[in-house]
């Protein structure tokens, strides 16, 4: 059997309200096991490099100012 890994980032606006637990909990009540974790507020120049697919839409500056505005887990 295969194993399968996946990147989740838990946002800022959840980060800031305290759920990141509750999140980390419902992913391993589906099943999931969590291998790492870490907390970290991106760079401007990180976030523009992880969502450059989307650098042509409207949204991408939001996008970036919003995933740079505090902490993602």
């Amino acid at each position: 059997m295969a194993i399968e890994r996946t990147l989740s980032m838990i946002k800022p606006d959840a980060v800031s309200r305290g759920l990141a637990g509750k999140i980390l909990q419902h992913f391993e009540d589906a099943g999931l096991k969590v291998v790492a974790c870490r907390r970290l507020t991106l760079t401007e120049q990180q976030a523009r490099a992880f969502y450059a697919v989307h650098a042509e839409r409207p949204f991408y500056d939001d996008l970036v100012a919003f995933m740079t505005e505090g902490p993602i887990f």
